[in-house]
């Protein structure tokens, strides 16, 4: 199935119940896929002047507001099909393009407010607080049963010696395991002022247990990633844009004023 079938496919899934209420989970799953488009555009035979995705790599507030953001070949189809079909009448084929077009706007604003609040977990405020202390007992607990549950794997993508060279907020960060991959889409990427590569993992189902409650609450349920400096020029990080496919390995982590589980630093990252 091509990506813009599935999205299409999405799409009317998400309308079928009712035509103006998309899920979150439907809202990311859609983001993802017209990220992939633009990865792919051009480079197929439906290549075509509708042409759907985000800015790779380059995702700005001002893409979203572009008309052919949300360029959509199946809606496009739809559109056409009503406009050249003699057996609607004028007033059918206004009422069906409205629906389609507010379709489209309902999602382009969703998209919106995801891409900004995927930056906002990237970005590093100054003057944000720890979690309660009472949160971080609860992590800790949650945490000691982890480490019990999964262990550090071994092999040649690990590091000896301390894991977490590198790392500005050493201090900040607990280890899990001192060597962990993952695999799973790019959803958004930030190269941060103290120069850390970010990005936000859309994790594979295995690799799921990676990720804790505050995760959930906090990332929207993606792992973050970062490739520190020192890092992201050695031959076995491919540091990655949005929409693409990785498998990854580094230090599997707690941030603890955070609370959320992290793989940092990452040294290892290739495109799959």
């Amino acid at each position: 199935m091509s990506y813009v079938s599935a999205n299409n496919s999405l799409l009317t899934r998400a309308w079928a119940a009712n035509p103006y209420q998309i899920s979150n989970d439907q809202v990311k799953d859609t983001y993802l896929m017209y990220i992939k488009q633009k990865i792919n555009q051009g480079l197929g035979p439906d290549n075509t002047e509708c042409q759907p995705g985000l800015g790779l790599g380059k995702l700005k507030g001002d893409d979203l507001l572009n008309d052919n953001f949300l360029c959509n070949p199946g809606l496009e189809n739809m559109k056409n099909k009503y406009a050249y079909d003699g057996n609607l009448d004028d007033k059918i084929i206004n009422k069906l393009s409205k629906n389609i077009d507010k379709k489209e706007t309902i999602l382009k604003n969703k998209l919106e407010k995801l891409r900004e609040r995927l930056d906002s977990i990237l970005s590093e405020e100054k003057g944000q607080k720890p979690i309660p202390k009472d949160e971080q007992k609860k992590v800790d607990e949650e945490d000691k049963k982890t480490v019990e549950e999964h262990k550090s794997v071994s092999g040649d993508n690990c590091r000896d010696g301390n894991v977490l060279d590198g790392a500005s907020n050493e201090g900040d960060l607990k280890v899990l395991a001192e060597c962990q991959d993952a695999s799973g889409d790019v959803m958004h990427t930030k190269k941060m002022n103290d120069g850390d590569y970010k990005f936000l993992l859309k994790l594979e189902d295995k690799y799921k247990f990676l990720i804790n409650d505050k995760n959930d609450e906090k990332t929207d349920g993606f792992l973050v990633v970062e490739v520190v400096p020192k890092d992201q020029d050695i031959k076995s990080v491919d540091l990655p844009k949005e929409g693409d496919k990785v498998h990854i390995w580094g230090a599997w982590v707690t941030d603890k004023p955070k609370g959320w589980h992290e793989i940092h630093p990452t040294w290892e990252v290739t495109k799959e």
